[in-house]
């Protein structure tokens, strides 16, 4: 009896056995490398044309028909609200003697923008001969001899507004620098380029004049 018990209660236990979660977890990626591609780009799986549909150009010319239709919606809608920000143009005061020039990409972003340059006449600084002298000297050869212009650069900084602060300040020591008087730079000579010459026409290379015929006149 005893050993009757004993065989049935070793049949009733259940081994114990480990599990792992990585069978599970990969199973289903490994199922997704066993599955056949679909056929959605065969050429003998495809439906036969019933020509019931365009064709691809023919949708390719819808398509630019929508888009066409949807700028044009824009202008006849949306630009006239345009006008409620309209400001009338104001020329720049005689006082406002610094340009800045600066590039956009519409559309697009690209390194240039972030670059300004700064451009202002020498003689409307209204410096003295001898701070105009040191000027120059400081200035080096960013100061144009044809024009009369220091042109200064910057795209050091990655904001365009940070840059045309930069190039003021810099600016703004040039010019307390040449009107520091405790050392003029007198003693250095200016070598400065000769300016380039505008080439005439001669005169005498002209075609002489032809008289009208009766025709002409």
């Amino acid at each position: 009896m005893l050993r009757s018990v004993r065989a049935v209660r070793s049949a009733l236990v259940v081994p114990s056995r480990s599990f792992s979660a990585a069978p599970a977890v990969f199973a289903g990626r490994i199922g997704a490398r066993t599955k056949k591609p679909a056929k959605k780009y065969d050429v003998e799986a495809m439906e036969p044309f019933e020509f019931d549909d365009q064709t691809t150009i023919g949708h390719d010319l819808f398509n630019n028909i929508r888009e066409v239709r949807q700028y044009l919606r824009k202008t006849n809608y949306e630009l006239p609200k345009l006008k409620a920000f309209a400001k009338p143009f104001v020329p720049p005061s005689s006082d406002a003697i610094l340009k800045f020039k600066s590039h956009n990409y519409l559309g697009e972003g690209h390194p240039v923008e972030k670059k300004a340059v700064l451009s202002v006449k020498v003689s409307d600084l209204q410096l003295k001969d001898v701070e105009k002298h040191k000027f120059l000297l400081l200035c080096g050869r960013r100061y144009q001899v044809d024009t009369d212009e220091l042109v200064m650069s910057s795209e050091k900084f990655p904001y365009r507004k940070q840059n045309k602060k930069f190039l003021i300040d810099t600016l703004n020591r040039l010019l307390a620098e040449a009107k520091d008087a405790k050392d003029t730079f007198a003693d250095v000579p200016l070598d400065l380029p000769q300016p380039k010459k505008k080439l005439q026409f001669p005169m005498e290379w002209a075609r002489p004049a032809q008289p009208k015929s009766e025709e002409q006149k």
